[in-house]
């Protein structure tokens, strides 16, 4: 710029109202604002140089570390799809795992789970594993060890393009309609990689029908504050022996425990079981009482199953409801002098002692009782009755104000009783009706003639109804043989002194009317008698104690019938006696102690039967010797 120029610029800068364009452009120089100190510094703190520095460090490491983060996702990301998205050389996409097995099954039942490993990739997969965790409530047929039902196999590689299959087998338990589920899971690497990939399929089964069958046996109506039995019953529905079975009663408010046939093992509402044969049916009796308002619903549930430490897996279960009553009149029975309702032997006389209550505010006029009587173990010539009368063609027993005073008039409060008895038939009255699990009923009922005030139209009769149930008769026959074709005697007969004298000895089991199990024959020897180990059939199951001197058979199972309907069950053996010279001129015992017992499967009592000492005089039963062939000699 010449001087001309920046005259004419001065001249405009101090002329009125001159106005200057602005530039077209920024000036170059960058324009940074600085504050001035307010007094002069010699050099700047190292304080502030150092927190420069160390701000202007963490700035760059908070990039890089932004930077670094974007990377390792994105290499995740690509990861994924590679391995996951079909897009890589493996994708579990391309790996199948199939679980083939029946959809519905019956409760212990065998079931096979096929799983099958189809690797539909480029590349085989190694070191592949597969876990399979079975049902809840099974038992697998491999024995696992732990408490998790969870098989591990090793299959190894599995080439590109191949199929692996495993077989998995377990029994399934549980109650009906229960859905079991099993889960296969594999487990693989890929080639050069130690990372560890899955994938899980599970399947279900359900069980269609309980593999125990529970069901109560009780009335649809109860009496308040009477005792009642109720039965449970169970039975095998598996075809193969179940184990270690519980059971567990849940009662309803109100009830008190008074016994039960067999005894709990547990409180008084766990029994154990044990085993249970395919097909095999079994009961229990539990007594007690119930309290609560009239007409309320109550329920009793029975659950059968196995135990898991102190819980129970239920298999099966069974309920049953019932109505409440609280009678207006109350009538009940005792039945040989007690509240609880006995199971009676066949030949037993029954005695009934009917009671009564009036529970109502007014008196009951002109009542009458009848007691029904129904069963064909019922000797009817042996019915007697107190104060009443039996009419035969209806097989009722009645008690009327005319025959019993009593029933003029019941007062508020009042009580009485009326008693009548009778007699059940004979075992070979028993044997030759050929009855199986039976039964009397006796059914009861009290009405008034006349309503009281009030009650007109109501029902104010007292009612009750019992079952007694008729033990089996176990009779066992232990019978001696020198001549016995199918298993001969030897030595010398009679007996003679430091000979051996070998006889053998037939034992016969009966069972009357009831299934029997359980059953155990013992016998013990002295100490001339010798055990000779030769029985007969080999089926059965005979064996010495040598340390008791004892023989036992165990026949086990015998059903109703056998021995009267059927072919008893027989057992033999052989025995032999040296007799000594203090034994001249008697008939020394062969076998003493001689019983036999078990339970019976429809009551659950305990039953038994004993024999008197065998000895050597064996002509009550081989007719082929006579007594003085039992007497031993010189």
């Amino acid at each position: 710029m010449d001087e001309d120029s920046l005259g004419r610029l001065k001249k405009r800068l101090y002329k009125k109202g001159e106005i200057f364009r602005g530039r077209f452009r920024e000036p170059e120089l960058p324009y940074r604002k600085e504050r001035v100190g307010s007094e002069w510094l010699e050099n700047r703190p190292e304080e502030e140089i150092a927190g420069f520095l160390k701000e202007s460090r963490f700035s760059k490491m908070k990039f890089f570390i932004w930077i670094a983060s974007v990377f390792v996702l994105g290499l995740a990301v690509l990861a994924t799809v590679y391995l996951f998205g079909g897009f890589g050389t493996v994708s579990s996409r391309n790996i199948d795992v199939v679980i083939s097995a029946p959809a519905e099954v019956a409760g212990g039942d065998l079931v096979r789970w096929e799983v099958t490993v189809h690797n539909k990739n480029s590349v085989k997969l190694v070191l592949a594993d597969l876990s399979f965790k079975y049902p809840d409530g099974s038992r697998p047929v491999s024995k696992l060890s732990g408490q998790f039902l969870i098989e591990r196999v090793s299959i190894g590689e599995v080439p590109a393009g191949e199929v692996a299959r495993q077989t998995f087998a377990a029994y399934v338990f549980g109650p009906e309609n229960f859905e079991g589920a099993a889960e296969a899971t594999l487990e693989y690497r890929t080639e050069g990689s130690n990372a560890i990939f899955e994938k899980s399929e599970k399947n279900v089964v359900k069980i269609i029908r309980s593999p125990v069958g529970v069901s109560i046996s009780a009335p649809q109506e109860i009496n308040a504050a009477r005792v009642v039995d109720f039965e449970i019953r169970y039975v095998s529905n598996s075809s193969d022996i179940i184990g270690g079975l519980a059971l567990d009663v849940i009662y309803p408010v109100g009830f008190v425990f008074k016994n039960a046939r067999p005894t709990p093992v547990e409180g008084q509402s766990r029994w154990a079981l044990g085993d249970l044969a395919p097909g095999e049916a079994r009961s229990i009796t539990v007594s007690g009482v119930f309290e609560g308002e009239d007409s309320e619903q109550k329920s009793v549930v029975a659950q059968v199953g196995a135990l898991d430490g102190k819980n129970l897996l239920v298999y099966g279960a069974g309920t049953h409801t019932f109505i409440l009553r609280r009678m207006f009149i109350d009538l009940g029975v005792r039945i040989n002098g007690q509240d609880e309702i006995l199971a009676v032997k066949s030949g037993d006389f029954v005695s009934a002692d009917v009671f009564w209550k009036n529970n109502l505010l007014q008196s009951v006029r002109n009542a009458t009782i009848e007691l029904e009587l129904t069963g064909d173990a019922i000797d009817e010539r042996s019915i007697s009755v107190s104060s009443g009368s039996y009419r035969g063609f209806e097989k009722k027993i009645i008690w009327s104000p005319s025959s019993n005073k009593d029933l003029v008039l019941i007062d508020p409060g009042a009580t009485g009783q009326a008693h009548a008895g009778f007699r059940i038939l004979d075992a070979v009255s028993l044997s030759r009706k050929q009855l199986v699990n039976p039964t009397v009923k006796l059914k009861g009922e009290i009405k008034p003639a006349f309503l009281p005030e009030g009650f007109e139209g109501a029902d104010i009769s007292g009612k009750f109804e019992i079952e007694l149930k008729i033990e089996t008769a176990l009779q066992l026959s232990s019978a001696g043989f020198y001549y016995l074709p199918a298993l001969a005697g030897y030595g010398p007969i009679p007996p003679r002194v430091g000979q051996e004298t070998v006889y053998t000895v037939v034992w016969t089991l009966a069972n009357l009317s009831n299934n029997a199990s359980g059953v155990i024959v013992r016998a013990s020897l002295p100490a001339y008698v010798r055990w000779k180990g030769v029985f007969s059939p080999a089926v059965e199951e005979i064996s010495y104690d040598a340390a008791k001197s004892e023989i036992v058979w165990k026949p086990g199972a015998v059903k109703a019938g056998v021995g009267i309907t059927q072919p008893a069950r027989e057992a033999s053996f052989q025995i032999g006696i040296i007799p000594s010279a203090d034994q001249i001129g008697s008939s020394p015992v062969l076998l003493f102690d001689i019983t036999a017992s078990g339970r019976d499967d429809f009551t659950g009592n305990a039953i038994s039967d004993a024999e008197s000492s065998l000895t050597t005089d064996i002509s009550r039963s081989d007719v082929k010797t006579k007594q003085a062939d039992g007497v031993i000699v010189q």
